[in-house]
């Protein structure tokens, strides 16, 4: 493993060779870690990368071309190592190909390739799929960083999320964490959403159809961290029955399978399709006051 620093006059960000997940951001202005630390009495995670499965497969199972094939929750990427391609003082970009391994859980040819750039107080992170194979290929991917909550060192609860929305619908993860069709209302006071300690009691909060762009957290009734994105569905998590400082936004282009899924690979929920030799590519921002 190596970690690799991008630095200016406002933010320092580590990041990882194992999974090319960002490890700490420090805030120059304030000189505060605005990153979950990590700590396995909470989550072990900081801001992992899931691909190229988001959540879970119905029964831990994908079919294609009639053969099964098992993976666990959020995909593989996470937890391998990823290869320089270039690192500058403001830019990072490494890269995951398929092998064996990864083969007997996906079955496709693929070059992964996660970018980081620096601009003032943003972060943007850039994924960039490469389907290597003779065939179409079908994925998710997404984020998941854990911030800080801003207003107490000690607990989620009161940490106000701040969404550019009138109104925002969810689902919650149900019977092996898989997605529930239930539909339910965030009770939104001024766009903002107030965390309770049990808020996240039944996992997830799963977000569909684009409601928001821009979710923040909030602190003195001004944006403490916000993220960009422009993806299909999003989700808002912290560990459930701990009460931990941190909340996770994330970006998802995909999702866990539903309760009622029943289909092949290609036929799930949400999922991308990548022709032959084509590249995906999609971006999301997170900026720090």
């Amino acid at each position: 493993m190596a970690e690799y620093v991008l630095e200016n006059n406002i933010l320092k960000v580590t990041v990882d060779s194992k999974g090319c997940e960002i490890r700490d951001v420090l805030c120059k202005t304030d000189n505060t870690h605005r990153m979950w630390n990590a700590n396995p009495e909470g989550w072990k995670r900081v801001a992992p990368v899931l691909f190229p499965l988001i959540g879970k497969y119905k029964d831990n199972q994908s079919i294609y071309n009639g053969k099964v094939y098992e993976m666990g929750q959020h995909g593989f990427a996470r937890d391998m190592e990823f290869t320089l391609v270039n690192h500058t003082d403001d830019m990072l970009v490494m890269r995951l190909e398929s092998d064996e391994n990864t083969k007997e859980k996906y079955p496709f040819d693929f070059a992964l390739e996660l970018e980081y750039h620096l601009i003032d107080n943003e972060i943007k992170e850039v994924y960039r799929v490469i389907n290597k194979d003779n065939v179409m290929m079908h994925f998710s991917i997404g984020g998941h960083p854990a911030f800080v909550t801003p207003e107490n060192d000690a607990s989620m609860a009161g940490c106000k999320i701040r969404f550019d929305a009138d109104r925002i619908t969810y689902h919650l993860i149900g019977d092996y964490q898989l997605m529930a069709r239930d539909e339910y209302e965030l009770p939104l006071i001024n766009h903002e959403y107030t965390i309770q300690e049990d808020s996240f009691e039944k996992d997830a909060f799963i977000i569909e159809g684009g409601q928001a762009g821009t979710v923040s957290l909030v602190k003195n009734e001004k944006p403490f961290v916000s993220v960009k994105f422009d993806t299909p569905v999003f989700g808002l998590w912290s560990c459930k029955s701990k009460n931990v400082p941190f909340v996770c936004i994330e970006p998802w282009y995909g999702r866990t399978d539903a309760i009622d899924f029943t289909g092949e690979l290609k036929d799930r929920e949400y999922s991308n399709h990548l022709d032959a030799g084509e590249v995906f590519e999609k971006s999301f921002s997170i900026l720090f006051y």
